[in-house]
């Protein structure tokens, strides 16, 4: 199950559910994700923490990888909103491709994949997911 924090109505919760609990089913993730819309203040303190860079970033993942009573719980995703409005004006798409784009990014680390160390395959199967399941 897909979940999404989001303090206010700035995003289409049920396009991002709907699509991104189809993703992880073709993934094979069987458990529970949340996915956090944050401001840049918390995305720089939690890069800092836990990656030891002192900078806001427009995507974090969190694996968390346990088994509760009921349920499955993979882990969590944090998009900074303001970076993502500010990417998407750079790349000239929408707001809501690039969210689309920064959540597809957050769901692969969470599967395992790290494109800073294959040659290509995580960006690869993002442009792909990306191509199948997004359309304006």
């Amino acid at each position: 199950m897909i979940r999404i924090v989001n303090d206010s109505d700035i995003i289409e919760t049920e396009f991002f559910i709907e699509k991104f609990e189809k993703i992880a089913d073709d993934l094979e993730m069987d458990g529970d994700i949340t996915i956090k819309l944050s401001d840049r203040d918390e995305s720089r303190k939690l890069n800092l923490k836990y990656r030891k860079k002192d900078y806001p970033t427009d995507v974090l993942s969190f694996p968390i990888n346990e088994q509760f009573p009921d349920s499955y719980y993979i882990g969590d995703i944090l998009v900074c909103y303001p970076l993502a409005e500010e990417q998407a004006e750079e790349n000239n798409i929408s707001v809501k491709k690039e969210l689309f784009t920064l959540i597809c990014h957050g769901l692969l680390h969470l599967a395992g994949y790290d494109h800073e160390t294959d040659s290509g395959d995580m960006l690869n199967l993002q442009d792909q997911i990306i191509n199948r399941y997004y359309h304006e």
